[in-house]
């Protein structure tokens, strides 16, 4: 019919493509969203959490959260300790961990490029992605060479707005879905917000110019340089490199390490991807 629009102008897999961003024009679903909320609730070391616990991290109420971890523990994916009256994880969330962990691509070819850099100049390397406000390690390689501090392990939460790591990650993002972050941030720290937003401010402004920001954390005693990966058909992710203080003469070096191994990884994970088309 003349002047009809084609289907696929207005496909959202279509608009996914081009964009290289997700887009689906059908609702999601309002209780998986909640369900999930509260699987979240698990981290740093919180391996047990009653039904209180788990309405005050999510803000819902006891009689929502009581129906959602009925379900979640139905399913699986909790499991209910009566002594304790508390629920833990399941055992399909050990096999989707391992899943995450071997199929991401990028990890297995910046692990061997990471390691390189963290035995040449005996510093820290990590590589992050954001979630809910917290940057989570896919790994690092710790070769500090005062040995001191614990290991950064796989899966660990830092958060965005402190750390080298998330203000890289927020340097990379849109005006939109940054708005849309430090809106976020700003309601989870309160009146402590202020002086946070205007060294985030800084930190951006030192990506744009030099392609890297720092910040200095465990007491002063390290500092972290991260840097932003944009890779094609994934999310942000970001990079770091961590020294002593007294090695603080050498940032240029690191600096230049860090920016080349950045550029290595994204021309590496390019190739990867356009030779195999996944």
């Amino acid at each position: 019919m003349a002047g009809s629009a084609d289907p696929e102008d207005k496909s959202s897999r279509r608009r996914t493509r081009e964009s290289g961003s997700f887009v689906r024009d059908t609702p999601g679903s309002r209780s998986l969203s909640r369900g999930l909320l509260l699987l979240r609730a698990f981290r740093g070391g919180i391996t047990a959490l009653s039904n209180a616990e788990l309405a005050a991290f999510s803000g819902l109420p006891r009689s929502t959260v009581s129906r959602l971890t009925r379900t979640l523990v139905d399913a699986g994916f909790l499991d209910y300790h009566i002594a304790s009256a508390t629920y833990r994880l399941g055992p399909p969330l050990w096999t989707l961990g391992a899943n995450v962990r071997s199929g991401a691509r990028i990890l297995k070819l910046a692990l061997p490029h990471m390691r390189g850099v963290a035995d040449r100049l005996s510093t820290n390397v990590g590589l992050a992605v954001e979630d809910w406000g917290d940057m989570v390690y896919l790994d690092s390689i710790r070769r500090n060479r005062l040995g001191l501090f614990r290991r950064a392990l796989p899966g660990m939460r830092i958060p965005v707005a402190e750390t080298a790591l998330g203000r890289a990650w927020l340097a990379a993002l849109d005006e939109h879905d940054r708005q849309a972050s430090l809106r976020l941030l700003s309601r989870r720290y309160g009146d402590d917000w202020p002086p946070l937003a205007t060294q985030i401010r800084a930190s951006i402004a030192q990506v744009d110019e030099a392609g890297w920001c720092e910040a200095k954390y465990r007491q002063g005693e390290l500092i972290s340089m991260a840097m932003p990966l944009r890779l094609p058909g994934l999310r942000v992710h970001a990079l770091n490199l961590s020294y002593p203080v007294d090695s603080a003469h050498r940032q240029d070096v690191y600096a230049s390490e860090l920016l080349a191994l950045g550029k290595g990884l994204v021309e590496a994970f390019t190739h990867e991807t356009a030779r195999t088309g996944a």
